[in-house]
């Protein structure tokens, strides 16, 4: 009996020190205002608070990364011609970040090393992005140049350096701002603590976002029925074309 009681106090305590030394460790605990958001007919776009507390000395720094869905991004070049602009040439680049955003609370040059940016994505220069059609780097660099400037043009990639608000070495907070035409997805939140460059501890969460109303059914439909889809539309299209033919043809 005594010996099956001993067992037991040192299982206790083995799990206590293995969870106290856990706990030790996640110096970093953060949260969301809303971790859903609905798009609707009316929708506008959202504002997310992200707010959380670290074991912080001075000069620590945080970084937070929001980044939604790869998918198919079409970069069209236009030339005028006439007087009239028009597309010469278009090129589409495969696993892109529909949506990707840094904040952080100073320059992130001044945070890390370059070697640390690159292996964390702090920068639009790394991502891996395919085009097997583009065989030179100059012509690569050309269009992923157009494509950079439109997504961020789109406010779709953003950086926001010095824009998050650090209080006694204690708690930080940032607001996230999420445009109009935002895509419907799930978006990962990571949140990196670091202390004279070095990445001490993260955290990670996930915002969904998704259509909800009539919207969404439209949505549903056009996705799921493209076939159909196209033919109401065609339909519709024809419909109102012929009534305001109508009535100008009484006016």
């Amino acid at each position: 009996m005594k010996r099956l009681i001993k067992s037991l106090l040192i299982l206790s305590l083995s799990i206590f020190l293995s969870s106290f030394k856990a706990m030790a460790k996640n110096n970093l605990v953060t949260d969301l205002s809303e971790s859903t958001v609905e798009i609707s007919s009316t929708f506008s776009g959202a504002k997310i608070l992200l707010f959380g507390a670290y074991d912080g000395q001075n000069n620590d720094d945080i970084i937070v990364v929001v980044s939604g869905e790869n998918g198919e991004i079409k970069v069209d070049k236009k030339e005028k011609n006439y007087g009239v602009w028009m597309i010469s040439d278009s090129v589409k680049f495969s696993n892109v970040p529909k949506y990707y955003y840094i904040a952080s609370n100073k320059k992130i040059e001044k945070i890390t090393t370059q070697k640390e940016i690159i292996k964390r994505g702090l920068n639009f220069d790394n991502f891996n992005l395919i085009n097997p059609k583009i065989n030179s780097k100059k012509k690569y660099l050309e269009w992923y140049n157009a494509l950079k400037r439109n997504m961020k043009k789109k406010q779709f990639w953003k950086i926001e350096e010095n824009s998050i608000r650090l209080n006694k070495n204690t708690l930080f907070r940032k607001t996230l701002t999420l445009p109009s035409n935002v895509s419907t997805g799930i978006y990962n939140v990571q949140i990196l603590h670091y202390r004279k460059g070095n990445l001490i501890s993260q955290e990670a969460s996930k915002i969904r976002i998704s259509k909800t109303g009539i919207s969404a059914r439209i949505y549903n439909i056009a996705h799921k029925f493209s076939a159909i889809y196209g033919i109401i539309a065609v339909i519709i299209a024809l419909f109102f074309g012929w009534v305001t033919n109508l009535i100008f043809r009484k006016i």
